[in-house]
């Protein structure tokens, strides 16, 4: 939950509790607002912080798809060209009379060849796409760490609070 929203509704509670708070639990509501404008002033850094990895993470998250998309693109037209032009020197070669047994070896060899580089890229692409996502998922390990001790201080703050 968004610390300043919790802020907000503490508040809030004090203000229209705060005759009930007094009776109570013998709590100045001024005190209270006054810990809660304190809270706020101190954790804004921190949350702007961790808005601004948070951000950042979901634009290299992005960005890592998009060229892993474009890369996968990339080496499947490559390949395509690349057995394309085998099936038409295949053809060439088969229309030659004479050599028409080497011909049809030769084609299949370069289709074949074909498909291996192709398989190959898009294996590279693949590979590449797979590190880039580990880095990433790293980098939410350590946002997620993040969050949790500011987490922890919104917590700590809340308790001092209730003190």
């Amino acid at each position: 939950m968004d610390v300043n929203k919790l802020l907000d509704e503490l508040e809030e509670l004090v203000e229209k509790k705060s005759k009930f708070f007094r009776r109570i639990m013998f709590l100045d509501a001024d005190d209270v607002l006054d810990y809660t404008h304190q809270i706020r002033v101190s954790l804004p850094q921190q949350i702007q912080r961790a808005d601004q990895i948070t951000r950042e993470k979901e634009r290299i998250l992005t960005e890592a798809r998009d060229q892993a998309d474009r890369m996968v693109t990339e080496a499947a037209e490559q390949a395509e060209l690349t057995i394309r032009k085998a099936q038409d020197d295949a053809r060439i070669l088969i229309s030659n009379h004479e050599i028409t047994r080497q011909a049809t070896q030769e084609g299949q060899r370069i289709v074949e060849n074909a498909r291996q580089e192709g398989e190959a890229i898009r294996q590279g692409a693949m590979e590449y796409a797979r590190n880039v996502m580990e880095n990433l998922n790293q980098s939410i390990d350590n946002l997620a760490q993040h969050v949790t001790q500011i987490q922890q201080v919104a917590q700590r703050a809340r308790d001092e609070i209730k003190l």
